[in-house]
C-alpha cells in the first residue's frame, strides 16, 4: 500500500515526463503501468483522487478515456456509490432520511456535471436504483 506522499511523489513525476516530452516508452503502455503501479496500490480512501489525477495524465497524453460521466461509471466513485446502498437505512422507517442517503451516496457522482454527463449520470443512478427494487421518491 502506498502513502500519500508517495503517490503524489509518483504522480508528479509523470506528468513531468509528459509535459517535459522526457516520455521514452509507449504512452499507453506507460498509462497502464501508473494505474497498476499507483492506482491499485493506494488506499481505497485515496483511489477518487488518483483516478481523477490519473485521467488528467490521459488527457496530456492525448489518450481518450470516454465522456466524464463514462470515465465516472468506470471509477471509485461509482463502486463507492454501489457500497453505500448496500448500507441504507430502513426506508419505511423514515423516508426523509433514506431519500437524503441516496442524495449523499449520488453527489460526487454528480459533482460537477452538467448536460448530457448530468443526465447519463442521473439515468445510471436511477437504473441502478430500480434494479434494487428502490421506488422513486415521490412528493
Amino acid at each position: 500500500m502506498l502513502s500519500h506522499d508517495q503517490i503524489t511523489a509518483s504522480l508528479s513525476e509523470a506528468e513531468h515526463a509528459i509535459r517535459t516530452g522526457a516520455l521514452t516508452e509507449d504512452p499507453h503502455h506507460f498509462l497502464e503501468r501508473l494505474w497498476a503501479q499507483v492506482y491499485e496500490e493506494s488506499p481505497t480512501a485515496l483511489q477518487p483522487e488518483v483516478y481523477e489525477r490519473l485521467q488528467a495524465l490521459a488527457q496530456l497524453l492525448g489518450i481518450d478515456r470516454g465522456t466524464a460521466a463514462q470515465q465516472r461509471l468506470g471509477g471509485p466513485a461509482w463502486d463507492t456509490f454501489l457500497a453505500a446502498l448496500e448500507e441504507l437505512p430502513d426506508a419505511t422507517e423514515d423516508a426523509l432520511v433514506f431519500w437524503r442517503a441516496i442524495d449523499h451516496a449520488s453527489e460526487p457522482l454528480l459533482r460537477g456535471m452538467q448536460g448530457d454527463d448530468r443526465t447519463t449520470m442521473e439515468q445510471a443512478i436511477a437504473s441502478e436504483l430500480s434494479v434494487r427494487g428502490i421506488a422513486e421518491r415521490t412528493g
